[in-house]
Parts: structure tokens; sequence; C-alpha cells
């Protein structure tokens, strides 16, 4: 049954006249008698007695009634649901993120995106930042989180924050004093670094050939959670964020001091190709970073 001849019918029913419900629906009573006559051969009843006073519906009329108006709501309940669906974002975003980022925002971060986007297929990428540059550069991850020291020209980039890094260890292993640990104790002390392929090994080279020195690295690992067990066994000291290693500065297993005087410091960019327009999905997943940082998601214990 056509649903416009429906909702015809109901109006009749609704007004019990045809002239008053050919104006609601601005058609001419002739128009309108048409609709009516098709839906009644459709039927194969009579489903309107003209009376004096205008019409009323049959005994088969008061039945086509109430299944009338299931369909045609059944029929606007769709028109809603895929009105929905069309203003929801779909598809699919691969995110890369460096470990010492995913380790603090992974959780939070899909928990975000999952409330706002369901519909939206979710790769996660944990990888160093060397990597997640290559997979945005070649196209297999669409949005990324970059230290911006060692991010390429070839990405666009988004000031996200700023970290003071510092020097993490066991309190038995630190230098003396309380205050800041100048930049050139690096050449002394046992650093623990991960590779040259870190943004954060970049970062802490150019400091270090801008003060005249060479880090002693007497470890790398390209793991956040081995840097953490090696500072644990007292084998070296790291440089990174404190945030990073929260749960252990909170307990006071590891303690931080801060690194160089101002602050050394790393930021922390997002970014994408410049070359490709982002898809509906890696505009909300970065949409959804903005906002998990501007709503505290971010743990940002001091030194």
């Amino acid at each position: 049954m056509d649903p416009r001849h429906l909702r015809a019918f109901l109006h009749i029913v609704e007004t019990g006249s045809f002239s008053a419900a050919a104006e609601r629906v601005n058609l001419t009573q002739p128009a309108l008698s048409r609709q009516i006559h098709l839906l009644e051969d459709e039927a194969g009843e009579i489903l309107l007695r003209r009376t004096g006073r205008g019409a009323e519906p049959t005994e088969a009329g008061l039945v086509l009634v109430e299944h009338a108006r299931a369909i045609l709501e059944a029929i606007d309940g769709a028109r809603r649901a895929m009105g929905v669906r069309r203003s929801q974002v779909t598809g699919r975003v691969t995110v890369g993120l460096p470990p010492s980022v995913g380790v603090r925002l992974t959780a939070p971060l899909v928990r975000r995106f999952r409330e706002h986007h369901p519909l939206v297929g979710l790769c996660l990428v944990e990888e160093l930042s060397g990597v997640v540059q290559e997979g945005l550069l070649s196209g297999w991850i669409d949005v990324g989180l970059l230290y911006a020291q060692a991010a390429s020209p070839a990405l666009a980039q988004e000031a996200l924050l700023t970290e003071d890094l510092a020097l993490i260890g066991r309190p038995d292993q630190m230098p003396g004093g309380s205050d800041c640990v100048p930049v050139r104790a690096l050449a002394e002390l046992p650093i623990l670094l991960p590779g040259r392929r870190h943004g954060l090994r970049a970062l802490v080279d150019q400091a270090a050939f801008r003060h005249g020195i060479v880090v002693r690295v007497d470890i790398e690992a390209d793991s956040l959670r081995v840097l953490g067990e090696l500072a644990h066994a007292g084998l070296g000291l790291v440089v990174h964020a404190p945030s990073a290693f929260a749960p252990d500065l909170a307990a006071g297993t590891l303690v931080a001091r801060p690194l160089g005087e101002p602050p050394l410091q790393r930021a922390i960019v997002l970014a994408w190709p410049r070359d490709r327009a982002p898809s509906r999905a890696a505009l909300a997943m970065a949409e959804t970073v903005r906002e998990l940082l501007k709503t505290g998601g971010w743990p940002t214990p001091q030194p």
C-alpha cells in the first residue's frame, strides 16, 4: 500500500471531512478522492462512508486505521534511523602512538572514541615514533601522535602539549643534590635510552650536541617496559617524561629529577599526511584526541 494513500486516509478519518483533509495536506478534493479510490481498490473494501456531516470509516476502514498508523510509524522510524546513521561517522581509522604515549592514552582514547563513534572500525598501532611516521607517510596509518622534534615536514602537525623531561631511576642511583640535573651530567651518568629511530633519542642527542657532550648510553632499549625494568634493577637512569612512569613515581620505587635549566622539553603533536585529505573517521579520531587532552585525560606528575 502506498504510504501517501494511507496518510490521506488517516487525515480524512482524523478530520471527519474530505474538504478539511484536503486543506490539511494542500490537495484538491478530487485529487484526495482519487487517492482513496486507489486505496480502496487495493484493499478490495469500501473504507470511508460519506455522510451529511462529512465522512467516517466503515467497519473495514476501522480495521485499517490501526494498521495504517503502525505502518506509517514504522516507515517514519526507519527514516529516522537512516538519518541518524547518515549523521554518524562510519568507516575505519588506524591511529599510531609511540609506546610512551600509548601507555597513558590508549585506554581512555579508545573508550571515548567508541562512545561517540560506535560504527567506526578502530586499529591501534603502538610503535616507535619512527615507525609511526613511516606509516603516516606510506598511508597505512591515518593519524598519529609524534614528537615534534622528529616529525617529518611532509606531515601536517598540530601541537598538543609540551612535557618537561626528567632523569628517572632508583633513589640510590640518582646523583647527589635535589635540584635539577644539568644536561652535561649525561656524559658521566649511566643512561638508558631508546634507539636512534625514537623521537626521544633524537631530542636528547640534539640537546647533547648543543652542550658539546656525548651522552653515555650504557644500554639501548626500544621498549618503555624494558627501560623501566632496567631502571628498577639499578642498571642505569632513564631520560623520559615522568608521566610515563607515574605509578612507579607514586609508589616511590623510582624518583625523578628535572633535567636541564631551563628544563629539557619535548612537544607532542598530532600528525597526518599533507598530501591526503583525512577521512571522516580520521577527523573524528583527531577531535577525540583534542577533547581528551582538554578534559584532563593526560596524567602529568611533576618530577
